[in-house]
C-alpha cells in the first residue's frame, strides 16, 4: 500500500515551493536591477581612475612621476610602473575583469583593449599604453568588489535557509493542533478521558478544538449513561431471573420434566448473557498497569483451564523469564477468553500458549488445531455476537462475546489482538503488548 503524504509534509512543500518561486523571481530582479548595474558602475569607476592615473603620470615631468606613483600606492593601494612583469597569466573568464576591460577600452584614444593578467599570488595587473609608455598597474584582489554571481549566491543561500525555516514553522503551526486532535481522538477511542484541547489561537483551529471538546464531552456522557443503564437493566433482570431459577428448582423437585430442564438451561443462558454484557461494558474501563511475572499469570490461566480440560493446554516459553508492567486483570481476562475459545472450537487437539519477549514487545499466542477461520472473517469474529457457521453456533455454548471482550480490552489498554492462520492447520490468536 502506497504511503500517504503527511499534512506536515504537504504544507511544508507547498509553502517552500511558493517561497522558492518568489526567491527565484526576486533573485533575477535583484541581479538584473541592482547587482549587475552596481558591478558595471564599479568597473566604470575603477577603469576611469586607472585611465586618469595613466594620463596624469604621462603628463607629469619625469622627476615627479615617482612621487605620484608613491602617492597612488599609499592612498589607493595601486602600484604603478612602466616596466611590466610578464610572469603572469592573462585573465579571460573573470566577470568583473571583463567589465573593467571594456570600461578601460572605451576611454582610450584610439580605443584599445588593455591586457589584464593575474599573478600567482592573486594580485591583478592591468597594462595601459599611454603617451608612448606601457604602464603597468598592480592591485590586490580585495580591492575588487564582490562579483554579481557571488552576491547572488549569498542571496540565494540566505533565501533557501529562510524559506526552509519559514516553511517548517508554518507547517508546524498548522499541523501541531491537528496532531494533538488525532492523539486525543485515539485516546477517546481507547476509552480514556483526555484533557480538553486548547481553544485559543487561530479562529479556525480554535473552532475545531471547541467542536471536538463538545463532541468528546457528549461521548463521555453517553458512555457513562450507557454503562449506568446497562448496569441497572442487568441488575433488574437478574433479580427476576434469580426468582425464576429458584421457582424452577422447586418445580423440578416436585416433578421431573424435560421442559423444566430446558427452561433451567434457558435461564442459565440468559444469566450468562447478562454477565457477558456487563463484562463487555466494563472492558472500556482502563486499568492501571503494575509489575507482573507474565509466566506466573499464564500458569494460573493454564491451571484454571486444566480443571475443565485436563491435559489439553500447555505453555511454551521462548527466552528468559519475562517481567513487564501490564494491566493484570485485563491481561488474564484476554488470555482466558482466548483459551476458552480455542478449547471450545479448536477440535480435539491440544491448545498451546506461546510467550515471547523480543525488542520491547511481549507476544502471547494461543494456538489450536481446529478448522481455522477464513482470512476474510478474521476481523468479523471480533464483533459482538458474531459466529461462524456451522462450526460455531449457540449449540456449542458461549455468549458470542468472548472475542469481542478480548478485543475491547486490548484496544482500551493500547494492545493489539489479531487472528492468524497456523501452519499445519488451525488458528493462532496473538496478543502484542509494548513493554519497553
Amino acid at each position: 500500500m502506497k504511503a500517504r503524504r503527511t499534512l506536515f509534509r504537504r504544507a511544508a512543500l507547498t509553502v517552500a515551493a511558493g517561497l522558492a518561486v518568489f526567491q527565484v523571481v526576486a533573485g533575477i530582479a535583484v541581479y538584473t536591477r541592482v547587482l549587475a548595474p552596481l558591478a558595471q558602475r564599479s568597473a566604470d569607476d575603477l577603469g576611469a581612475f586607472l585611465v586618469m592615473s595613466a594620463r596624469t603620470w604621462a603628463e607629469l615631468p619625469p622627476e615627479t612621476r615617482p612621487a605620484f606613483a608613491a602617492e597612488l600606492a599609499g592612498s589607493h593601494r595601486i602600484t604603478l610602473a612602466d616596466t611590466p612583469d610578464r610572469h603572469d597569466e592573462e585573465v579571460r573568464h573573470h566577470p568583473y575583469m571583463n567589465l573593467l576591460r571594456d570600461a578601460i577600452a572605451r576611454r582610450l584614444e584610439p580605443p584599445e583593449e588593455p591586457r589584464i593578467a593575474e599573478l600567482r599570488d592573486g594580485r591583478f595587473h592591468v597594462d595601459i599604453a599611454m603617451g608612448g609608455h606601457a604602464l603597468h598597474f598592480t592591485f590586490a584582489r580585495d580591492l575588487l568588489p564582490a562579483g554579481p554571481a557571488v552576491a547572488l549566491a549569498w542571496i540565494v543561500a540566505a533565501g533557501v535557509l529562510v524559506t526552509l525555516a519559514t516553511a517548517w514553522l508554518l507547517a508546524r503551526r498548522v499541523t501541531a493542533p491537528v496532531a494533538g486532535l488525532a492523539d486525543a481522538a485515539r485516546r477517546i477511542g481507547a476509552g480514556e478521558h483526555p484533557a480538553r484541547l486548547d481553544e485559543s489561537g487561530d479562529r479556525e483551529l480554535a473552532e475545531l478544538a471547541r467542536a471536538f471538546n463538545e463532541t468528546a464531552e457528549r461521548l463521555a456522557a453517553e458512555r457513562a449513561n450507557q454503562a449506568t443503564l446497562l448496569a441497572g437493566v442487568s441488575h433488574d433482570l437478574r433479580t427476576p431471573l434469580a426468582r425464576l431459577k429458584m421457582a424452577l428448582g422447586m418445580l423440578a423437585e416436585e416433578r421431573d420434566s424435560p421442559f423444566v430442564s430446558r427452561m433451567e438451561g434457558d435461564v442459565a443462558e440468559m444469566d450468562a448473557l447478562i454477565g457477558a454484557q456487563l463484562a463487555f461494558a466494563r472492558a472500556r474501563e482502563r486499568e492501571e498497569a503494575s509489575e507482573a511475572d507474565i509466566d506466573a499469570l499464564l500458569a494460573e490461566r493454564i491451571a484454571a483451564a486444566e480443571a475443565l480440560a485436563p491435559g489439553k493446554v500447555n505453555l511454551r516459553r521462548d527466552g528468559q523469564p519475562c517481567l513487564a508492567r501490564v494491566a493484570q486483570l485485563a491481561f488474564t481476562r484476554i488470555v482466558a477468553n482466548l483459551v476458552g475459545n480455542a478449547l471450545a472450537h479448536g477440535g480435539d487437539g491440544r491448545v498451546e500458549i506461546v510467550r515471547r519477549c523480543a525488542r520491547g514487545v511481549l507476544f502471547v499466542g494461543v494456538r489450536d488445531r481446529g478448522p481455522g477461520v477464513p482470512a476474510a472473517l478474521r476481523e468479523a469474529v471480533f464483533r459482538p455476537f458474531y459466529r461462524l457457521e456451522p462450526s460455531r453456533n449457540r449449540a456449542t455454548g458461549g455468549s458470542g462475546l468472548g472475542l469481542a471482550i478480548a478485543r475491547q480490552l486490548a484496544e482500551t489498554h493500547g494492545w493489539r489482538l489479531a487472528l492468524k492462520a497456523r501452519r499445519g492447520g488451525g488458528t493462532s490468536a496473538w496478543l502484542a503488548i509494548a513493554i519497553a
